[in-house]
């Protein structure tokens, strides 16, 4: 089986990089990226997420990171939540969404019946753990294999530099 995937850039600042992380995880499962969309503005994310969804089987979205609690997390998560009217606590978490950890950030997916969207903040450094987190759900609810994902790329770029540079 293959997924129609999306991405979308909310206010995002590193694309680049945010995007060969995503690419990464989609070759692990044979699939690549489809498509890909900007908001700029929290009123340009519904329309854009809707866009996508209605050519997208699975939406990876990334927006700046804000603190909740001792996590960051996607800024968009709390407008997400609100519009897609998903339950939050007093701490301003979802109720029955799949949390995706890493070291220092959260990130969600959220399912429907037929789609999901991976909701993650613009942390490149995290995003190997938050997508490894989501990749098995995915697998099961599209009926994908995962191979061996290839090694994540050192996101020190200064370390890459010749010495003496």
């Amino acid at each position: 089986m293959t997924l129609d995937t999306g991405l979308l850039f909310c206010q995002a600042r590193r694309t680049f990089l945010l995007q060969q992380e995503v690419e990464r995880l989609l070759r692990s499962l044979d699939c690549g990226l489809g498509r890909t969309a900007a908001a700029f503005s929290e009123e340009e994310l519904f329309p854009a997420l809707s866009a996508l969804l209605g050519q997208c089987g699975t939406v990876f979205v990334v927006s700046p990171e804000e603190a909740c609690g001792p996590w960051l997390r996607p800024a968009a998560a709390a407008p997400l939540f609100r519009r897609l009217r998903i339950a939050v606590g007093e701490d301003g978490e979802p109720k029955d969404i799949l949390r995706l950890y890493g070291e220092k950030a959260e990130g969600y997916l959220i399912e429907s019946r037929t789609q999901a969207i991976c909701l993650l903040p613009d942390l490149p450094q995290e995003l190997p753990a938050l997508l490894d987190g989501a990749a098995k759900p995915l697998c099961e609810k599209f009926g994908l294999t995962r191979r061996v994902p290839e090694q994540a790329p050192s996101l020190d770029f200064d370390a890459q530099l010749p010495p003496g540079r």
